[in-house]
């Protein structure tokens, strides 16, 4: 299969300010034309260069483009930092209530602070926290806007902090502003369903029904489901099975209700009907432009429940399901207690708001900032090789750098590396307030479609063809793996979701959206390969000697870095890397970063994951020798790509683990003593006839001792006529 990434819907934008450097070279636009831009270079040459559409998406899919947004501008502002989309007035309930205990607490203390009344440190909090409390209640309109008989801890003005938590407190609302002291605690607890898997897989076949023209009422629906449930039952009591709770109508008015309303409507009533009633009205958030606004959110995914709803469950053998951590009926845990039933991941994604288009996807067990990091890097990259990977037939080649970016307050965008990230490559973001859903609206309607309709179709359209895969036994079944259901989630997201008409758009397709606007507006490019490894990229800190740096075994040298070694000494730097790509890094030396390539100039564009399979592979042909052949290894890299294994680790939207940790065990147990050499080829001697062949150790790299006494078949010893030095053959030619 081969690598496509599609350039003619493509097409970039940059403002008449902006710095953009290409390849190295500054320039500034200068015109805009219908085959593509004319920049002119912003040094004294003013020299103009005309580039192609199809040229910028060529560059920008190797990350040789960087946009300095409003450089040349006289009036350049700093850029907007963080800006509330809602004001605490639009929070109810309890939340709010909590959050005003907070901010009134950390005023108090904050005014008392510069009334040099009180110093942040946990002694000078605790003696004057009744005063604190005092000023925090005056602060308040309303110490019970609730009316609740009985408040809880953290709604009850007269449960002081501890001296701790006011720090924290205030160090949040420092960094964040006040919006940063909305807490999640409504988002706890299990809120997975209370039926079980198989009741739900029966269910929903029944509900799905609903989605007819033939327009069967709720009520014929619920009499459905009660009579499948009644034959389900039959057949548990005949095996020795407890029966199955028959769903109440109101449960399956819920389920019903539960569907996409636009599907429900074209599916019922036709397409202009559904165009009719789904018809926007322009109020609200307004967005005209592609990433002009993206919205990032998390969804739990209960995969018990998805599977056995879209009947993936019924499929699996029981060690399948036991291999997925998926429940099977009668298993104990280690303690010999019941199993528990639920097994989440978490899916954080990105929606462009303009287009409905999802421009990033990340499947991780417990979401964090690398989850947050990964999925902003995804949104920038051309995801042609997700789709290649899979065999989409949509290309997924919605990207470039958002103008904004809205999310929730959830801790993995919270985080300094997340918004910082964000901050490098000049995006605006928001913090949407938790309590006020409609501020990420069109995500969580997204999530809303992926439930009701990516499950259903995993059997029929993806999951259907793993089964037929086949393996080196014909009769044993393919196990169903992460990178399964990861395969499904892309196609249905890129072929089904962004090709079905969307009742915010007035029925037209996420995909034809996208094209249409992204042609009239275009985007900003992504970011450079530099500024990726900076934003992006893994940081540690290594040591530099005369050898440069090692990383996983690659060397890295240059010239400035050897100069800066011998006034320092070796000693440890900050250091870079990305690991998607192995032929450079960028080090920190004194105040500025400075880019480093690798010895190797064919690792360009390698992955490291790539580069540690063609190790692994190259050593298990020689486990014996710690010396490798790095021409072996670059063949071995070159196999690999061919084999488009480089396309599935793409494929994957699992979250990337390159914690030091990792790299510690990969350091170990991989390269550990590894020592490469490069295999000599003949070469023909400048003035002589032939070539020279080289030596068994130069072609080998195992060194040879020919001045070992050697034991001749009879036991003597032969030491006479022995070369001191491995000798070379010259063969004439005629």
């Amino acid at each position: 299969m081969d690598l496509s990434f599609t350039n003619e819907n493509a097409h970039y934008a940059f403002g008449k300010f902006d710095r953009v450097t290409v390849e190295g070279v500054g320039y500034r636009l200068h015109q805009e034309t219908e085959v593509g831009f004319v920049f002119v270079r912003d040094d004294e040459s003013q020299l103009a260069q005309q580039f192609t559409h199809e040229d910028m998406q060529r560059l920008g899919n190797t990350h040789a483009i960087r946009v300095e947004r409003g450089y040349f501008d006289p009036h350049f502002a700093a850029k907007r930092q963080l800006q509330m989309s809602t004001a605490h007035g639009g929070l109810v309930g309890a939340i709010k209530v909590r959050t005003g205990k907070k901010e009134a607490y950390c005023q108090a203390a904050l005014d008392m602070y510069s009334e040099g009344l009180l110093q942040f440190t946990d002694v000078s909090i605790k003696a004057n926290m009744p005063t604190v409390m005092g000023r925090a209640m005056e602060l308040s309109d309303n110490l019970n806007p609730s009316g609740k008989a009985k408040l809880s801890k953290a709604e009850d003005f007269a449960v002081r902090p501890s001296a701790r938590t006011l720090r924290r407190w205030l160090s949040t609302m420092g960094e964040l502003g006040r919006i940063g002291l909305v807490d999640r605690i409504d988002n706890r607890g299990n809120r997975s369903h209370r039926m079980g898997p198989e009741a739900i897989g029966l269910m929903m076949k029944e509900v799905r029904k609903y989605l007819s023209p033939e327009k069967p009422s709720i009520k014929h629906i619920h009499e459905e489901v009660q009579l499948s449930f009644r034959d389900r039952n039959e057949e548990r009591l005949a095996n020795g099975q407890s029966p199955l709770p028959i769903p109440s109508r109101e449960t399956v008015r819920r389920a019903i209700r539960a569907l996409d309303p636009y599907q429900v409507e074209l599916a019922r009533n036709g397409e202009a009907a559904a165009r009719k009633k789904f018809r926007p009205v322009m109020n609200g958030i307004s967005v005209t432009r592609p990433l002009e606004r993206v919205e990032i959110d998390e969804w739990t995914v209960d995969v018990m429940t998805l599977m056995q709803t879209s009947g993936m469950y019924d499929l699996l053998e029981d060690d399948e399901k036991r291999s997925l951590g998926l429940y099977v009926e009668g298993d104990v845990d280690e303690n010999g207690k019941k199993r528990k039933k639920s097994a989440r991941w978490t899916l954080t994604a990105a929606i462009c708001c303009a287009t409905r288009c999802i421009v990033g996807m990340v499947l991780s067990r417990n979401p964090g900032a690398e989850a947050a990091v990964q999925l902003l890097q995804m949104i920038t990259t051309n995801k042609g090789a997700w789709t290649d990977a899979v065999g989409g037939m949509t290309p997924w080649d919605m990207h470039g750098t958002p103008e904004l970016i809205v999310f929730d307050g959830g801790s993995a965008f919270k985080s300094q590396r997340f918004r910082m990230a964000a901050s490098d490559l000049g995006i605006v973001w928001e913090m949407a307030m938790n309590g006020v859903p409609e501020n990420r609206g069109t995500m969580e309607r997204a999530f809303g479609t992926f439930a009701s309709d990516f499950a259903p179709r995993l059997t029929g359209h993806t999951f259907g063809s793993i089964l037929e895969k086949g393996d080196a036994d014909p009769e044993k079944r393919a196990v169903l793996t992460l990178d399964d259901f990861t395969f499904a989630l892309i196609r249905w997201v890129t072929d089904i979701y962004h090709n079905t008409p969307h009742g915010g758009l007035n029925g037209e397709t996420p995909v034809k959206a996208w094209r249409r606007l992204s042609k009239k507006y275009g985007v900003l490019p992504p970011p450079d390969m530099e500024m990726m490894r900076l934003c992006f990229g893994q940081q540690r800190q290594y040591r530099l000697d005369k050898k440069g740096i090692t990383i996983l075994g690659v060397c890295y040298q240059a010239e400035h870095l050897q100069t800066y070694m011998r006034r320092k000494d070796p000693h440890m730097v900050d250091v870079r890397w990305h690991p998607k790509d192995l032929g450079a890094i960028s080090v920190r030396l004194g105040k500025k970063w400075f880019e480093v390539p690798a010895t190797d100039a064919s690792l360009k564009g390698i992955a490291a994951q790539t580069w540690l399979t063609a190790i692994r592979r190259t050593r298990s042909a020689n486990p014996a020798s710690n010396r490798l052949d790095s021409v072996a290894v670059r063949e071995a890299i070159k196999a690999i790509n061919d084999r488009n294994e480089r396309a599935k680790q793409a494929s994957s939207l699992n979250l990337e683990d390159w914690s030091e940790d990792r790299m510690e065990r990969a350091e170990r147990d991989l390269l550990a003593g590894v020592e490469f050499f490069e295999r000599k080829v003949p070469a023909q001697q400048k003035g002589e006839l032939g070539h020279q062949i080289p030596s068994t150790e130069e072609l080998t790299g195992v060194p040879m001792d020919h001045n070992a006494p050697k034991n001749s078949p009879g036991g003597a010893v032969m030491t006479e006529d022995m070369p001191a030095k491995p000798t070379n053959i010259t063969i004439e030619e005629d």
